[in-house]
């Protein structure tokens, strides 16, 4: 036998299998990368909303190229050294730090992230809101756009250039309004299809090993469900559901106030949500709570994670009193025997409070009252950051998203298809977001491109439609193609995603995202609206697709009189007639509440149980096509 012939043939047989398995293990390699580029550029981002709230200019400036640009209407600001002083200058009114009697909350809303073909730069739109206020002087508005450039240096992930477009400003006292005559609306960055190609088609350079993507493919996805948990406990905080938040807590977890006290396991925890009221909500009770601007680290093997965020509260009671409250709170989550993260620790650090009327720089006690029943149990170490008498400076969490194990290691759990089900996570946030930038400028026909050849989509008042092209119609015959009028503007911004992956395949999501919109007019203080989007999302030839939208408000208020000031029969004015819907001829009514219906207070649709206990909601949303519609209180 002829064994150099056996053996060329056998190499001819296993080499191109090797080959085959190595180019996999580049591609997967690639896509781990990238979508970990994904989750660093957000988290950088809210980690320069972080420092800003702390006034620390070099920390920001750390964080950017050494040949960074700000690219503004008067001129642009280069380097790090110029844009730290001119952040110096703009937001610290010349000084290191923030003083007792200032705020500067700025908060980084609704991203839209585009990495490059090769993975190196990345562009990212996202919506800023910034509240900021002087105890007994002026409190402000503002509101702009962004669109920055990152790149990706030898030391990790930073901004390259910054392109703010402002889209409103104003004082307290007289609300946000922005000039016609000079309004610069931002230039999309992104095609529909872009918004949903999240990750390049490329292979890295050097291949990770099976063990090592598997790893970081689980890290990613724990990652993507701690932030589901703490986005849960703010949905069911809203609406009073102090039974499914108890059930995100483990039985000896502890939850600390700065300069109050401790509460301990669920009976405390319990005790600790007496404080904002009797659970469920009353009629004409609003308890709006927004998780903002997250910060996630999770360990390397899935052992911990810490979640930071900004709650903003929105609450008061119809006819009575509003009041504002921003919070900054930090979450330490384990995982159960089953898999579940619970929270173990939460740091709850309120910085302002304030009621409606008065506004943030006629500031109250930061903290909520504490009611009979609800007292501290234990001590604290946490110190007060109440700004009246304190200059906020919690540093933020670290710059990496994943820290090393810590104590006795775990073996994290080995999840079918973990890398394409983290992956949903972004893909859902970015065609979500990417909707609501288009709606914001009557794009219509890149909004309709969104969906998926056979989706749908609930039309405000009117009815459900179903295909692409039923999607367009419908948005053309309600507002035309005449492109936004200068005089208003909407701006939709979607924030604290909670996304259900359906498949191993990672190809079906739901996203829950909430509605903080802000109307600007031209001609006198906005107006705003409040609702919960429960979108459907599938991967479609490659392309992250809305395969469904479905949206409910849940108020509508004018900034003069604020959410307690509702008129209850405003919310229908922008109703059509019988007559104008049966001209529309949707495929299918409305799901849910046709009108915002606050001050009265209706059954709230989830499409999760509760991620720990899995407790049903009063109304349980499941997939759909569009026809089939659940009945009042009742699943598809």
């Amino acid at each position: 036998m002829n064994f150099r012939r056996v053996l060329l043939a056998l190499s001819l047989i296993v080499t191109p299998v090797a080959v085959h398995a190595q180019d996999d293990l580049a591609a997967e390699t690639a896509r781990v990368e990238d979508l970990t580029s994904i989750r660093q550029i957000k988290h950088m981002q809210a980690r320069w909303g972080h420092l800003a709230l702390a006034g620390n200019w070099s920390g920001m400036a750390g964080m950017l190229t050494a040949d960074a640009e700000l690219v503004t209407r008067g001129g642009v600001i280069t380097g790090r050294a110029g844009l730290e002083n001119w952040l110096r200058a703009t937001q610290g009114h010349g000084a290191d730090g923030m003083p007792a009697g200032r705020m500067n909350l700025r908060l980084f809303l609704s991203p839209v992230i585009t990495l490059a073909a090769d993975g190196l730069s990345a562009t990212g739109r996202w919506h800023e809101v910034a509240l900021t206020a002087e105890e007994g002087g002026e409190a402000g508005w503002q509101g702009l756009t962004h669109i920055i450039d990152y790149a990706n240096t030898p030391q990790g992930w930073r901004i390259a250039r910054i392109r703010p477009y402002g889209h409103f400003a104003g004082s307290y006292e007289d609300g946000w309004m922005h000039d016609a005559a000079t309004l610069e609306r931002a230039p999309y960055h992104y095609t529909p299809d872009e918004a949903g190609r999240l990750l390049p088609e490329r292979s890295a350079d050097r291949p990770m090993a099976q063990d090592e993507i598997d790893q970081m493919s689980g890290a990613l996805l724990a990652q993507s469900l701690a932030q589901n948990a703490v986005n849960a406990y703010g949905y069911y905080l809203d609406r009073g559901m102090y039974d499914d938040i108890v059930d995100l807590f483990a039985e000896d977890a502890l939850i600390e106030m700065g300069g109050l006290g401790s509460w301990s396991g669920k009976d405390g925890a319990r005790a600790f949500l007496a404080r904002f009221g009797e659970a469920g909500l009353d009629e004409g009770e609003l308890n709006d709570r927004l998780q903002l601007m997250p910060m996630t680290n999770v360990a390397i093997d899935g052992s911990m994670a810490l979640v930071r965020n900004v709650e903003l509260g929105m609450t008061g009671q119809h006819g009575g009193e509003g009041q504002w409250q921003v919070t900054m709170q930090t979450f330490l989550l384990r995982p159960d025997e089953s898999g579940h993260w619970r929270i173990h620790l939460m740091h709850r650090s309120p910085i302002m409070r304030s009621t409606y009327a008065a506004g943030w720089s006629e500031p109250l006690p930061a903290a909520l009252p504490t009611p009979a029943g609800g007292e501290a149990g234990g001590e604290t170490s946490l110190g007060s950051v109440d700004f009246r008498n304190v200059g906020y400076a919690v540093p933020p969490l670290g710059e990496s998203l994943f820290m090393p194990a810590r104590g006795v290691q775990v073996e994290l759990v080995k999840v079918s298809g973990a890398l394409a089900k983290a992956e949903a996570f972004d893909g859902a946030e970015n065609v979500s977001n990417a909707y609501g930038y288009y709606i914001d400028q009557f794009a219509w026909r890149n909004t309709a491109a969104l969906f998926a050849r056979d989706g749908w989509k609930e039309l405000s008042y009117i009815g459900t439609f179903i295909g692409q092209d039923r999607v367009l119609g419908s948005l053309i015959q309600r507002y035309g193609e005449g492109g936004p009028n200068d005089a208003f503007q909407a701006i939709h911004q979607k924030t604290q995603p909670y996304v259900t992956v359906l498949d191993d395949a990672g190809e079906h999501a739901f996203v829950r995202t909430r509605l903080f919109q802000f109307n600007s007019s031209a001609g006198g203080p906005g107006s705003w609206i409040s609702g919960i989007y429960e979108n459907q999302i599938v991967k479609e030839d490659g392309v992250w697709r809305i395969h469904g939208m479905d949206l409910d408000y849940i108020w509508l208020g004018d900034y003069a009189t604020g959410w307690t000031g509702i008129d209850p029969a405003a919310s229908s004015r922008f109703s059509p007639g019988a007559d104008a819907i049966a001209a529309f001829a949707p495929d299918s009514p409305l799901r849910g509440e046709t009108f915002a219906p606050y001050p009265a207070i209706r059954p709230l649709g989830f499409h999760f149980t509760n991620p720990v206990s899995g407790r049903e909601p009063e109304v349980r949303l499941e997939w759909s096509d569009g026809h089939r519609f659940p009945t009042a209180g009742q699943g598809n």
